[in-house]
This record gives structure tokens, C-alpha cells and sequence, in this order.
């Protein structure tokens, strides 16, 4: 544009101008209503008063963009909370079943595997499978301490049908084999 265009104070109004509109325009295509953006922004007129120099209207620019990322943000974990609890509880509920995948969670919260797969880890902070075998070593301790059941019945219990397989993941998991772990811990 070159600096003699740069410098105009009615250009730096029509670029700010524009940035709000993109910004509004955004957020509103998040189904984020007029009252919430604008109850995050405040008075934007009150805002077009800070763009007296160059830098200002840099700073001001990228004021904007970071509260529509944030808010962006804020919005996106909300509805993915719901999503990921009721992922949680599906899994929790059917975590004995030898078949069960990602695949399969992610059709009972009616999402593709690959989105599913994404926001899992980014709210969990663990991909799907660790998750999955997290929660069936857990109920395998639980097994394992208040029960006399055969380890190899545990794992085939927690969803494991080779008992190998459960014992090097549990043993890989937990440090201990499944028996070492029930020696230690039996409350029995």
C-alpha cells in the first residue's frame, strides 16, 4: 500500500472497520448471538477512538482477533464438554466389550471418527485408545483387589480376550503383573 496510504487515519478506520465485520461475521457463524459478541467487546465505537496512530490500530486489530479467538475457544469447549462426557460414559458403560473402538464411540455421539478422534485428545489430553485402556485397568485393579476371579477371567471381564495381551498391558500400565498387583493390594 506504501506509507503515505498506511498513514491515512481514514484508511486505518475502513481496515478496522472491516477486521470488526470479519470478526462479527465469524462468531455469528458460531451461532454466538449479537448480545454475547457484544457484551465481550464492549462499546467498538468507544475502541475506533484508540486508533490515532499506526501502532495503535495494529494493537487494536489484533485486540479484536484475540478476544474472537478466545471467545471462539470458550464457545468450542462448551459444546465439546458434552460431547466428550457423553463419549465418557458410553465408553465407561461398554468398556467389556472386546469389539469396542473409536469408531464405534464416536457413532454413538453422532460425530465422524476423525473429529471425534481430535477432540478427544484436545480435551482429554490422552488419544482414545490410551483412555479406553486406562479405564479398563482401573476396573481390572478393582477386580483384582476385591475379587478372587482368575486373572485370566479379569482380563476377558475388562475386555481382553487374550490374557497375554492383558498382561503385558497391565503390567506395562501398572509396573506389576496382574498377580504381583493382587498379592500387593488384595483386600480380601
Amino acid at each position: 500500500m506504501g506509507n503515505e496510504a498506511v498513514a491515512s487515519y481514514m484508511l486505518r478506520q475502513y481496515v478496522v472497520m472491516g477486521a470488526i465485520f470479519c470478526m462479527l461475521s465469524f462468531l455469528e457463524s458460531l451461532a454466538i448471538s449479537k448480545e454475547e459478541i457484544y457484551d465481550s467487546f464492549g462499546d467498538m465505537q468507544e475502541g475506533m477512538k484508540h486508533i490515532g496512530t499506526q501502532e495503535e490500530t495494529k494493537a487494536y486489530i489484533t485486540e479484536l482477533l484475540v478476544q474472537s479467538l478466545t471467545i471462539r475457544n470458550s464457545v468450542s469447549s462448551k459444546r465439546y464438554i458434552s460431547l466428550i462426557n457423553d463419549a465418557i460414559a458410553y465408553m465407561q458403560e461398554n468398556f467389556d466389550k472386546e469389539d469396542m473402538s473409536l469408531q464405534m464411540v464416536a457413532s454413538s455421539v453422532n460425530v465422524s471418527p476423525s473429529h471425534f478422534s481430535a477432540v478427544f485428545k484436545q480435551e482429554t489430553g490422552q488419544n482414545f485408545v490410551d483412555y479406553l485402556t486406562d479405564i479398563r485397568i482401573a476396573k481390572a485393579k478393582e477386580l483384582l483387589t476385591c475379587t478372587s476371579m482368575r486373572t485370566s477371567d479379569i482380563g476377558f471381564a475388562v475386555g481382553y480376550r487374550d490374557p497375554h495381551y492383558f498382561s503385558y498391558l497391565f503390567k506395562k500400565n501398572e509396573g506389576m503383573t496382574p498377580s504381583e498387583y493382587r498379592k500387593k493390594y488384595n483386600k480380601q
